[in-house]
């Protein structure tokens, strides 16, 4: 009987090939197939372009999984099975998979939900998990932006929350990092001007990619259209 293959979780940094970790870069060499995690919106892979700066990939499978930008359940968890279903296929056939993944497989990462179905269909597949920089920390390094000190604390959240949740977090917390702000960013920015926190905020897109950027301002990004990899970090009393 064939061995069955082992499942890596690879992540591989927020956007700068040269964030990858020697153990990511040495895994991907290794690994038999790579598997590469987008939206249906995306024409290529931001995860798989980080990967090709660092691992030549021209000799090695890959396995694209697809996976909707939507909040449907139902839809979501379909696509999860199909991937784990392609996974799984691969894995029992004794080919180790490498998924790799933006940022940390373990923070806000699709990765974390295939674990789940694959244990499911492969109670005793061995799953290790390569540690990638996450968005928030690198945000943080680029704009020298101390996440905790002493005994402060730190929320990271989705911009999408209700307001009300968003405005306790911010009147409580030292630090907060709004993720996913592109589609709220003009509910997030009148919070911020009624809490008197707008000028403690600082806007990071793409952070680590080409196309990064940093703004201080965050009035003039009024009307524009936001990338989705975008973040607001707000930091009290700084």
């Amino acid at each position: 009987m064939t061995n069955i293959g082992k499942l890596y979780g690879i992540g591989v940094g927020p956007g700068d090939p040269e964030l990858l970790t020697l153990k990511a870069v040495r895994v991907l060499k290794e690994a038999d197939i790579v598997a590469i995690p987008k939206s249906k919106e995306e024409s290529d892979s931001i995860a798989l372009s980080i990967v090709k700066g660092a691992v030549d990939l021209a000799k090695k499978e890959t396995l694209e999984l697809m996976f909707p930008m939507t909040k449907d359940k139902a839809v979501l968890r379909k696509a999860r099975e199909r991937a784990a279903d392609a996974i799984c296929e691969r894995l029992k056939a004794g080919n180790d998979v490498a998924c790799i993944t933006l940022g940390d497989p373990m923070f806000y990462s699709t990765f974390s939900y295939l674990i789940p179905p694959v244990r499911e269909r492969l109670p005793k597949v061995e799953i290790e998990i390569v540690p990638g920089v996450s968005s928030v920390m690198a945000s943080a390094a680029l704009t020298v932006t101390p996440l905790t000190e002493a005994d402060e604390r730190i929320a990271v959240i989705p911009a999408t929350y209700e307001s009300d949740k968003i405005r306790h977090i911010l009147e409580t917390f030292d630090t907060v990092v709004l993720m996913k702000v592109s589609r709220v960013f003009e509910k997030i920015l009148g919070l911020l001007n009624e809490l008197g926190l707008k000028e403690n905020a600082v806007f990071i897109e793409r952070c680590g990619g080409e196309n990064q950027r940093v703004v201080r301002d965050l009035d003039s990004l009024k009307g524009e259209k936001l990338d989705y990899l975008s973040m607001v970090i707000v930091k009290r009393g700084s």
